[in-house]
This record gives C-alpha cells, structure tokens and sequence, in this order.
C-alpha cells in the first residue's frame, strides 16, 4: 500500500515539474509583436493619352503587374490588387511595377510587356494601412528610349483614318473592308482622343470568307526576338491573325492565334516570335488576319481598329 502511494506522489511530482519546464519555454518566447503590413492598392493601369498619335488611339489592356518594392521582388498580381508588403516601419519606399498582358489573348499565359515602360516612384508607407499610387503615377508609355534591347519601331498596320487601306484583301477573300463611323460600332476612342472610322467586314450566305494582308513587306528580327500586333476588336465570328513568309521558291502563310465572338470591343496582344524565329530563311514578312464564317445561319460582324506591329532592333 506504502509502495502504491509513494509511486502515485513520484508520478505527480514528475508532471509538476513537465508542467513547470513547459511554462519556462513559453515564458522565453519572444513576446515582440509582429509590424502589421502596407497595402498598396492598384485599381487598373492605362496608356497616357496621346491625340497626336500616327499608329491609332492609345488603347491597351493591362491585366496584370509585376511589383518589387525597395528592389525586393514582390511577385505578379492580376489587376486590380490590394497589395500587402512586409516592413519593419512605415517610410518611403522604392516601388517598380511593370505593366503585364494576356499573351496572344489568353488569361493563363500572362507576361510583362517588353515594349511598355515600367512605373517607378517613392511612396510613403504606413504598417496597417492602404497606399494608392500617386496622381499621375497610373498611365504608362511605350519604352521607346535608350532601351539595351534597341530602337522600338511601331508600324501603323491600319487605323482607318485615311482613304487608303494599307492592309487590303486576299485571293481567299469573299469580301473586302468598309468603313463605319456608326456611334455603336466604331471604336471607342479613350478620352482625349479621336476615332472617326473603324474597319468592319459582314459575313453572310455566298460572303463566308474574309482576309486581309498588309501591303508592306517587313523585314522582322528573329533569333528569339519578341515582335508584337496589337489591335482592338469587336467580332460575332472567330478571328484569326498570323504571318505570310517570304521563302526562297515559296510562301508560307503562318497562323498565330485565333480570337472568339465577343459582345464588348477588346484590345488584344499577339506574340509573332514563334513564327518569324521559326522562319530564319524568310526575306519579309506581311501580317495577316482572316476570318472563315460558321454555319451558324446568321450575319456575322467583324470589326477591327489600331491595328499596329512592334519590335526592337
């Protein structure tokens, strides 16, 4: 009986002290209270207005934003984004955002955009609370000066401002441009600017094919370099745009990416490195779009603005 009451108090006594050693851990702890994060709020970026712009209207559609913060890489982000950032105080801080886009219109293939140029400024601050950029800080610029990669050349491919169209019709095509100055189909020029035309094709019965290529023959840079077509567009039949290659003794005619019926005018980003890389014998290259109407028994519409290539050299 001695021997079960002393093995009960031994047993007790042991996890007092389990219990003492636990106490002492925690009590040496560091207690000091972890500095609440900044967040820095960004709702869209936009080109800055340009109303004498020769390559179209400043359109653009930036849909994401690489962001280091006192060079500190902070990762990518979709716009819009409320931004925590880690700090030991609140101060003035280094930030670089560089603008992001859909590559050749798809959402999960994002990537900053090498022509446009990145946002740098000092803003304060304050752990806990929400920044918003300056005033003024939100628009971009194409980066068209001093850039390592060489000079940004942008050819207007068409903007439809003039009498002459520099982007005209195939043999493969049923049908040719027309003009609309309609105010619910044109293209909505940002404000400060101007759009009196946008180009607009009608695919019906015995209409069913449409396509178009530029006049000029370009000579583009390959070797892994990027050369972009923006353009904006509001179509109710798929799209298509690529490249025609000047080979020796032939012409291939290259697709890059096809664009779906859409209610809404978008802008669009197409990245041609693929096709004019792959092609290292071509001489020039011309840009093409076309589309090939469904057997849907309707009309469809095509309307196309600010078509423009990009690339460095």
């Amino acid at each position: 009986m001695l021997l079960l009451l002393y093995l009960y108090a031994m047993r007790n006594l042991f996890n007092f002290i389990l219990f003492g050693f636990f106490v002492f851990l925690l009590k040496s702890c560091d207690n000091n209270k972890i500095t609440k994060p900044a967040y820095l709020n960004i709702e869209k970026l936009e080109m800055a207005i340009d109303p004498s712009s020769t390559y179209g209207n400043t359109s653009s559609k930036i849909t994401s934003v690489w962001i280091s913060s006192n060079n500190v890489n902070l990762g990518a982000f979709e716009l819009p984004i409320e931004i925590p950032i880690l700090m030991d105080s609140g101060g003035t801080h280094a930030i670089k955002i560089e603008p992001g886009i859909d590559i050749n219109g798809i959402s999960s293939f994002r990537g900053i955009y090498p022509f446009y140029s990145s946002l740098e400024f000092g803003i304060n601050l304050i752990p806990g609370e929400t920044a918003n950029l300056p005033v003024g800080s939100s628009n971009i610029v194409y980066y068209d000066y001093d850039s390592p990669q060489g000079q940004l050349y942008i050819k207007s491919l068409e903007n439809f401002e003039s009498l002459n169209r520099q982007m005209t019709i195939t043999s493969q095509s049923d049908i040719s441009w027309t003009l609309t100055s309609s105010p619910n189909l044109k293209f909505p020029a940002p404000q400060g600017e101007t759009n009196t035309y946008s180009g607009m094709a009608l695919l019906d019965t015995g209409n069913c094919k449409f396509e178009v290529s530029s006049n000029e023959n370009f000579i583009l840079p390959g070797g892994g370099k990027n050369v972009y077509v923006e353009f904006d567009y509001k179509v109710t039949n798929p799209i298509t745009i690529g490249v025609i290659a000047s080979n020796p003794g032939q012409i291939i005619q290259m697709s890059t990416a096809t664009f779906l019926p859409n209610k809404k005018w978008n802008h669009a980003y197409v990245n041609l490195i693929t096709e004019v890389s792959g092609s290292p014998q071509a001489s020039a290259f011309k840009i093409f779009l076309g589309s090939a109407k469904l057997n849907n028994g309707i009309r469809d519409t095509i309307l196309v603005d600010n078509l423009r290539l990009l690339y460095r050299e």
